[in-house]
């Protein structure tokens, strides 16, 4: 079979043929991309996301893509339009705070309205809170800081009574909204600001209703309703997206955008092509086969930054298989002997090659002031072959051929998963398949622990250690692996309770190691975030976060 790395080399020859071409030859190639025409003077924003589109389903969404559109529709109490995208009032103008640090009252803007001119109402808020429990989605989670709250989703859980009101989340008027915390939260300000806690219009969902949950065409046009600077217009899957600038939105007079439309393309040259052509002028997130080559040429518009976010293998701890038999990954020798058995330097200089930090630890160093994780795991092939020859398969003997899963519109998870695969026949004598899926089917299989080992990443969603850590709860609907240990549930619950931050970075700093080297996960590196943006492009910046405050988004004259 010819190795990852010929393979790589004869793609990267092929690329620098396409990038020596002068950009006039790329226009052709373009002449038959599908847009719009423009009114006169109308300035419409098109990019291309990381991915299509998943959902736009406030209580399923969890990939960047989603996120990033749905911060241009939607918004709530706070935002992340702050410097350094800390949080400020949006759908709020104030708070007002207890001084035990546990209740917090939002006055809502009395401008505020849904783009069909209804207006933004504090029981919205509470409508699409109490949605996220009792419809439980990937964020449902982060609600459980709220007095009541986990209580309530139990109850529901568990088919046994359950009283709404004894959840901390009163509108008291129609423009004030009480939320009662169990415990202080030093970060409930960036939570609040992130989509799980934004509001929905229910009277427009209505038609969709099914059991305790919706069904998620309400976030379709033409039925979908939201509050942010844009409404969604148009939705061509597989094709683009467009968002047309809100009349009704608040602060409609500073949006500088008559329109953004979100294009799909998966392939790598073509996105490329289309930028040098003016088709797009930002690619959020430039393809692994070519982002090396243009960072190298010093292409103007290319642009790279540390990210919060991290690469990783995820490992189904269950006892089974999900084809039933029994799983060898149940046991965390196995775990850290794959994961000790991994040259990661040899892949980010390889196949990556943007400078990546290769990871021994979950949470990327240096991006959260203060905290500081304790090593993890190296590379270490001797011990790697100890370990699994204690748990019973000596040199890789009677080990069973397990699949490696990857979203097949990814080509560097591809290549990653076929070094894997060499890497572990290599080291350890273990033989794996390698299995690609198209992205929707990925995220289904990963969520419903329909895997083996999957190649996924995880970025921050916002600015605290626990963004990472809550990830691994046993309760968490994000936790992939399923892997439960009392132990680290009991430190997070601990480090919710600790006021002081140095005692309390402590407490998550175990929780993490315990991640590190128990093995649910095996970082591979930590990202480099890496975009074209025209120069034509005002507002924008690049950040390790990868958000986009929309609303300052402007095209030169």
């Amino acid at each position: 079979m010819e190795s990852p790395i010929r393979h790589s080399g004869i793609r990267r020859r092929l690329i620098g043929l396409f990038l020596a071409l002068p950009p006039i030859l790329f226009a052709p190639l373009c002449s038959s991309c599908d847009r719009r025409p423009d009114p006169a003077g109308a300035a419409v924003f098109r990019f291309i996301n990381r991915g299509d589109i998943i959902t736009l389903d406030l209580n399923q969404m969890s990939y960047v893509q989603d996120f990033r559109v749905t911060y241009a529709i939607r918004e709530g109490l706070f935002s992340p339009t702050g410097v350094n995208f800390a949080p400020e009032p949006a759908g709020a103008t104030s708070v007002d705070l207890s001084p035990d640090k546990r209740t917090y009252t939002f006055h809502l803007r009395p401008q505020a309205k849904w783009s069909n001119g209804d207006p933004v109402v504090a029981g919205d808020y509470v409508f699409s809170w109490k949605l996220m429990l009792d419809s439980p989605g990937e964020y449902t989670y982060l609600l459980h800081g709220i007095e009541g709250a986990h209580a309530y989703g139990d109850a529901l859980a568990a088919d046994e009574p359950a009283d709404f009101e004894s959840v901390g989340i009163k509108a008291t008027d129609p423009h004030t909204l009480q939320v009662t915390l169990a415990k202080p939260i030093t970060y409930f300000l960036d939570l609040i600001a992130f989509p799980p806690f934004y509001p929905r219009h229910e009277p427009s969902m209505r038609p969709f209703k099914e059991g305790r949950g919706y069904n998620s065409r309400y976030t379709r046009p033409p039925a979908v309703v939201t509050n942010g600077p844009f409404v969604l217009t148009d939705w061509q899957f597989k094709k683009r997206l467009r968002l047309d600038r809100n009349p009704n939105y608040w602060d409609a007079g500073n949006v500088k955008l008559s329109a953004i439309e979100n294009v799909t393309n998966d392939n790598a040259l073509s996105q490329y092509l289309q930028f040098e052509a003016g088709a797009v002028r930002y690619i959020t997130e430039v393809p692994a086969d070519v982002a090396p080559e243009l960072r190298a040429q010093h292409k103007v518009g290319f642009s790279t930054c540390t990210a919060f976010g991290t690469f990783f293998l995820t490992l189904n701890c269950r006892p089974e298989l999900p084809s039933g038999q029994k799983n060898p990954l149940n046991d965390t020798r196995v775990r850290q002997a794959l994961a000790l058995s991994i040259d990661k330097s040899f892949i980010t200089e390889n196949i990556s090659r943007l400078g990546e930090p290769v990871a021994s630890t979950y949470i990327p160093p240096g991006t959260l002031p203060g905290y500081t994780s304790l090593p993890g795991l190296g590379y270490d092939v001797k011990r790697a072959k100890q370990l699994l020859a204690d748990a019973g398969f000596p040199e890789g003997r009677g080990f069973p051929k397990l699949p490696v899963l990857y979203n097949s519109d990814n080509s560097l998870r591809a290549r990653v998963a076929q070094v894997l695969k060499q890497q572990w026949k290599q080291n350890l004598g273990i033989d794996f398949e390698i299995e690609g899926v198209e992205v929707k089917t990925f995220k289904e299989r990963n969520s419903t622990k329909n895997y083996t080992i999957s190649t996924v990443a995880w970025y921050g969603d916002y600015p605290d250690v626990s963004t990472f850590t809550d990830k691994y709860l046993s309760s968490s609907n994000q936790n992939d692996s399923d892997w439960q240990n009392p132990e680290y549930d009991g430190l997070l619950a601990q480090a919710a309770s600790e006021a002081d931050a140095t005692k309390r970075f402590d407490l998550l700093r175990r929780a993490e190691n315990m991640i590190n080297m128990q093995v649910p996960i095996i970082p591979i590196f930590h990202y480099v975030n890496a975009s074209m943006i025209d120069p034509s492009v005002e507002g924008m910046t690049i950040n390790a976060r990868s958000l986009i405050n929309w609303k300052r988004v402007a095209i030169k004259n």
